[in-house]
């Protein structure tokens, strides 16, 4: 069995110095629980004060595992996980150190296209990717970096890491939103769903107004109705926080749970 990796230079958890474990099934709990609760004295034992899991390094690699599930198919790029792997963390030791939630909701506009007066929301022409990433790098660095667990990562690591999905993505669901003066003030990638059959994923989206994210979300919700499809997906929303709020009031009902655990040394 090859055990997960363990990173010893993570994001701090709560102003602790943290490790993490990487991400990798567990073949049976004993193994599991046994590896991780053995990790865990040895990260002590160096001065680790606390270690949470599963993380490939920081939140640009994989990262959390499912808690809960309808049982209904997943989407490109959803965390997985071996079945052993939350009993051997409970084990372990281990308690939720944060939750995200991914949800469904039907297409169609909510009626929030006005939320913001003299904003102007527009599908991407298809043209110039790396450019239109490097605005989007400038808003997500800005727009994340208070999130928990986020570490700023060079521009040409971001434009590489989604120039694979933007090279493969609906232009129509690639969103800018711009103010009267023309400057960008929002973007939204979203994208209909290899694996989730008539799903368009809403994945990332960030904006430097107050409501220009509902703005564009509306945007993406009327775009999948106009084009068939059966179900917008909003993936991967920390619990608790604005996103989860909004997806609430596009009806958005919880279909799957996903949890970073964390254990204090």
């Amino acid at each position: 069995m090859k055990l997960p990796t363990v990173y010893r230079d993570v994001p701090s958890w709560n102003g602790r110095r943290t490790a993490a474990i990487g991400c990798g099934a567990f073949e049976d709990l004993a193994s599991g629980a046994a590896f991780l609760a053995e990790t865990c004295a040895a990260l002590k034992a160096d001065g680790y004060e606390a270690v949470v899991g599963p993380m490939d390094g920081s939140t640009w690699g994989k990262y959390r595992l499912p808690v809960w599930s309808d049982d209904s198919p997943g989407f490109l790029m959803e965390p997985d996980g071996g079945p052993h792997d939350l009993p051997a963390y409970e084990q372990a030791g281990f308690d939720v150190a944060e939750l995200h939630v991914s949800a469904s909701a039907a297409p169609g506009s909510r009626g929030f296209a006005g939320a913001v007066p003299g904003l102007t929301v527009s599908s991407w022409d298809g043209q110039d990717g790396e450019a239109l990433l490097g605005r989007a790098y400038a808003m997500v660095m800005e727009g994340f970096q208070k999130t928990p667990f986020f570490t700023p990562v060079p521009e040409a690591l971001f434009v590489e890491r989604y120039a694979a999905l933007l090279a493969h993505a609906d232009p129509r669901f690639i969103l800018q939103a711009f103010d009267e003066g023309g400057v960008v003030r929002g973007l939204t990638l979203a994208f209909p769903d290899p694996m989730r059959r008539g799903a368009v994923v809403l994945k990332t989206y960030v904006g430097s107004v107050p409501g220009a994210g509902r703005v564009m979300a509306d945007r993406v919700h009327d775009l999948a109705g106009e084009l068939g499809y059966r179900e917008v997906v909003h993936a991967l929303m920390r619990s608790g926080i604005a996103s989860e709020a909004q997806s609430r009031k596009f009806g958005g009902k919880v279909f799957r749970r996903y949890a970073l655990m964390g254990r204090v040394l």
